[in-house]
């Protein structure tokens, strides 16, 4: 199934289903064909006791529900044997409501990010992913190939959604020095570690809660992505090139087409902010 489904999926996407398939350890071996409701409803429940909440478990039966889809189209089992339909999971739990960053949190990052401090570079990060609203895996994801300095944007190549995939994102005035300062370092993408390789969200997630913690903020990396979301309403900016920069689906908008004059708009929308 992964040879034949992966390349049609973002990394990021084909990565969950991997650890996704990690948490059916117990079923790796068994003949297919033999596994019932209670073997499946098992992995659910173990990974609800140790306390995996409700996006992995959710992803966890997306990834049964693909491999019986697979089973059923190659008549590995008949249509009749897709037992996906009756697994449960546990509810969704809002532990807090997305946030963004306020005015004065914004500046602390901004005063760290133009500091000689060692956090500095990853204080310009989150200043970056603020003031262009990608995903924190799509800003881990670009290219340096991709950025483009003197037209002031970047392509986003790997998107969880299909309309966010290939799309270009306008570089704000504010944050442009700080990519031209990462342009620098060594390493095939945008953002990297000391010796130049790219990161994980795990590893860049620690860096991340430093920035916080040295600047009093709690937010996490998707708040960057809601600040951006909230700035630009807030600032009246066009529809639907907040939709093109957000990477939002939108009739009418053709993906992965840009002309001179759509990206000028991207670029006027993100310097309002």
């Amino acid at each position: 199934m992964a040879a034949e489904r992966y390349p049609k999926i973002a990394k990021s996407t084909a990565n969950n289903y991997k650890a996704a398939f990690k948490h059916c350890h117990e079923l790796h071996g068994r003949p297919f064909a033999k596994l019932e409701i209670s073997d499946l409803q098992d992995v659910i429940r173990g990974m609800s006791r140790r306390n995996i909440g409700y996006a992995s478990q959710k992803k966890c039966r997306q990834l049964m529900h693909l491999m019986y889809e697979y089973a059923v189209k190659y008549k590995i089992i008949p249509a009749a044997a897709d037992i996906t339909c009756y697994i449960d999971i546990d509810k969704k739990v809002t532990k807090y409501p997305k946030k963004p960053f306020i005015t004065r949190q914004l500046n602390r990052v901004k005063k760290l990010a133009n500091s000689e401090e060692p956090l500095s570079r990853w204080a310009k990060v989150v200043v970056m992913m603020i003031y262009s609203g990608v995903r924190p895996s799509e800003m881990l994801a670009v290219r340096k190939a991709d950025v483009k300095l003197k037209q002031r944007y970047f392509i986003v190549r790997e998107s969880k959604t299909e309309a966010g995939e290939n799309r270009a994102v306008p570089i704000s005035r504010k944050a442009l020095p700080y990519y031209q300062l990462w342009m620098q370092e060594k390493g095939r993408t945008l953002i990297v570690d000391d010796k130049g390789e790219q990161l994980s969200y795990h590893r860049f997630r620690t860096r991340f809660d430093n920035v916080m913690t040295a600047t009093s903020c709690h937010h996490t990396p998707h708040e960057c992505r809601h600040t951006c979301a909230t700035l630009l309403d807030n600032a009246g900016a066009n529809d639907t090139a907040v939709k093109r920069i957000l990477g939002h689906a939108s009739p009418g908008v053709t993906k992965g087409t840009y002309t001179h004059k759509s990206l000028h708009e991207l670029k006027k929308a993100i310097d309002l902010i």
